[in-house]
């Protein structure tokens, strides 16, 4: 007998079909799909199968579509909802919320493509097996997994400022630390919606669950539709998702808005490079601490921590008296390159930062003419300024979540100082609210004034003249306006016309030296003006291709490290004038220390410039390059071709390679570089720079 063309029911099949006898009601006019009863009225439900791949493929697609707008929501839902703490969890979220939309696109179609692709090419295929189905049922499961592991991987995003995966579960998959009530007493705190994080990630999954449960059962309206839609439906999102993420030019910003799956598996690609040392962990520990004391001269320190290798104690403790306690204003500015600068490129004319200029000639600053940063992103130079970390080279320094540090901040408001940050850029994004928020007493965002530099630190200079009246005060301001890709504000500040990188930075460099001079110069009048010490440099550099490259890659080339550093004020032990020395972003907090008078214990890899050593070096990496930096010489690995590269040092601008000729040194340093890049990502990650009980 022929096989029926149809059911008008479909139902699942528990085990093979069984032959069985086949009976017409009176008013069917096709057979059942299911006979046979037992005494008990029990039935045994099969199914007569007859689905093309086609079926399957309508089946699928609504599926993918449906898990997709359930991430989409789950998005929305993260944006929407207050931090657990108060205030919104993201302030500029609606200029790139399309961003993580098409990203979950790119995962949801990379978990559905295998499935649609193959009912595709079953399309005019009829399928009878039962056993068909079960991959209808899988990719129920896997899209149902990644909505658990999206609404999951969000609220950790939350709390936490990090992604689920390795770097979580080493932490915190710990019976102890769920068993001692931390997560409840900080579910029901949340200022999103007590105990609503845990219901949205069962409700997302279930919810979908349960609905794909009925539309994968029930029968669909059979459609004839060309191939070519199904070919579209398959291709188009997914080249959709593609091109957006490989359009992602900011890696920083992307591996926050990834979906979870892309950055579970980002973290586990970086798992193991920072959990073991690169040799002996006591060995390791006394170079680095010889190569610090071989920095400076003053020698009135020891490392006494086996535990803590960067915790250095003085023989001598102080503390500044009430007339010691100047006021500090530190301002980190965006992107302001060395090569840019005009005091430190007297060679290029018209100068992007007159004001600047002025002020390095002044009698009352120091500046040093090689100062350094570690590059792109924004929080290296952050965290190097107030904590005086050398970045981990893998993991963004947020991640880090066994580390505690010892910043700046946390030093100056234990002396009484009221310290607080203003910030012109969105933080938010690197995760760095929630760290800062525990170094100061207050942070300020102007997320109505969007970015604009000059707006915003006219609102900070009306706070600090507040805050001048009841000193001492710490305040940082960050800036954000000379940001790629680098637009004019106010071009009546613009020193050119012309559409290149390397010249519309030009004109944002400029529009920020300008916002530098008004607030000086306003706040100059104030009584407190001239007790105060203000601290000018640049997060990072940038990289314009100088060496090749994309615009924007990460480099260690000078043009992306090299940045203006200034200290201004009529302190007594300011060394005044111009030093042709090295300096970095880690010597700014032990150099405020020093000139207030306060020695403590701390972990703070700088030094002071008070009396950093002539011949003192800097070895850092980042990513897949490193650098050196010696009396005379300066070597960097190419992030193009891994290639050493060996300046020398009066060719600061890094034109001259000439590595083929001292190739053994400048392999020499870069290998030491690597060595002590491991060293300090193992320290950092785990949590061996300072020691909790400290705090």
């Amino acid at each position: 007998m022929p096989h029926p063309a149809r059911a008008p029911a479909e139902m699942f099949i528990f085990g093979p079909a069984a032959p069985r006898p086949r009976s017409r009601r009176p008013d069917a006019g096709a057979p059942s799909c299911y006979t046979g009863a037992s005494d008990r009225g029990t039935r045994l439900l099969q199914v007569a199968e007859d689905r093309r791949g086609a079926d399957h493929f309508e089946t699928a697609w609504r599926l993918a579509a449906a898990g997709w707008i359930g991430c989409a929501l789950l998005q929305l839902l993260l944006y929407l909802r207050p931090s657990p703490y108060g205030g919104p969890f993201l302030l500029q979220w609606k200029t790139f919320i399309i961003r993580p939309l098409v990203y979950e696109l790119l995962a949801v179609w990379l978990l559905a493509g295998p499935f649609l692709l193959l009912w595709l090419l079953l399309r005019d295929r009829p399928l009878r097996s039962p056993w068909w189905r079960a991959g209808d049922w899988l990719l129920v499961a896997l899209l149902s997994a990644n909505l658990l592991i999206t609404a999951f991987d969000h609220e950790l995003y939350r709390f936490l400022g990090l992604r689920l995966g390795p770097n979580f579960l080493a932490v915190y998959a710990d019976p102890s630390t769920l068993a001692d009530g931390l997560f409840l007493n900080i579910l029901v705190r949340d200022r999103g919606g007590p105990l609503l994080s845990p219901l949205i990630c069962v409700a997302a999954p279930l919810l979908y669950l349960l609905w794909a449960i009925r539309l994968v059962r029930r029968r669909l309206p059979r459609r004839r539709r060309p191939l070519g839609f199904g070919a579209a439906i398959l291709v188009l999102p997914l080249a959709t998702g593609a091109i957006g993420y490989s359009l992602a030019h900011a890696k920083f910003r992307l591996s926050r808005l990834e979906p979870a799956l892309f950055a579970a598996i980002r973290d586990f690609s970086w798992r193991y490079q920072d959990d073991r040392l690169p040799g002996d962990p006591q060995a390791l520990a006394r170079a680095w601490q010889s190569e610090w004391f071989a920095g400076s001269e003053d020698r009135g320190w020891r490392f006494v921590d086996p535990e803590h290798p960067f915790l250095r104690v003085p023989e001598r403790p102080s503390v500044p008296a009430a007339a010691d306690k100047w006021n500090v204003i530190i301002i980190q500015l965006e992107a302001v390159r060395g090569v840019d600068t005009g005091h430190l490129r007297p060679d290029r004319a018209p100068s992007a930062t007159p004001y600047l200029d002025w002020l390095a000639a002044r009698p009352e600053t120091a500046s040093w003419s090689r100062g350094l940063s570690f590059g792109p992103p924004s929080i290296n130079g952050r965290f190097a300024t107030q904590c005086s970390i050398t970045p981990s080279s893998r993991r963004f320094i947020t991640s880090q979540t066994r580390a505690t540090f010892y910043c700046l901040p946390d030093a100056l408001r234990r002396q009484g100082y009221r310290a607080e940050m203003f910030s012109a850029g969105d933080i938010d994004m690197d995760n760095s609210t929630v760290w800062v928020q525990r170094m100061y007493d207050q942070l300020w965002r102007y997320p109505a004034l969007g970015q604009r530099d000059r707006e915003i630190f006219r609102e900070a200079a009306a706070r600090i003249r507040r805050l001048g009246r009841d000193g001492p005060f710490l305040a940082t301001l960050i800036s954000a306006s000379n940001h790629h890709p680098f637009r004019s504000l106010e071009p009546r500040l613009d020193l050119n016309r012309g559409d290149r990188a390397d010249q519309r930075i030009l004109n944002t460099t400029r529009y920020t030296d300008d916002v530098v001079r008004e607030l000086i110069e306003g706040l100059r009048r104030e009584p407190w003006f001239g007790r105060t010490l203000f601290v000018i440099n640049s997060d990072h550099g940038y990289n314009l291709g100088e060496h090749g490259g994309q615009v924007g890659a990460y480099s260690l080339y000078h043009e992306s490290t090299w940045i203006p550093f200034l200290i201004v004020g009529n302190h007594p032990r300011l060394p005044k004038g111009r030093h042709d020395r090295l300096a970095s972003l880690l010597d700014v907090a032990p150099t405020i220390a020093d000139l207030i008078g306060l020695r403590e214990a701390n972990p703070w890899q700088g030094h002071s410039l008070l009396s950093a050593a002539a011949q003192r070096r800097l070895l850092f990496a980042f990513r897949d390059t490193a650098a050196a930096e010696i009396p005379g010489w300066s070597a960097v690995s190419d992030p193009q071709d891994g290639r050493p590269r060996l300046y020398a040092g009066s060719d600061w601008l890094e034109r001259r390679d000439l590595a083929a000729r001292q190739g053994g040194l400048a392999r020499t340093l870069l290998e030491e570089a690597d060595r002590r890049r491991r060293f300090n990502d193992y320290i950092i990650r785990h949590g061996k720079v300072w020691p909790a009980a400290r705090r």
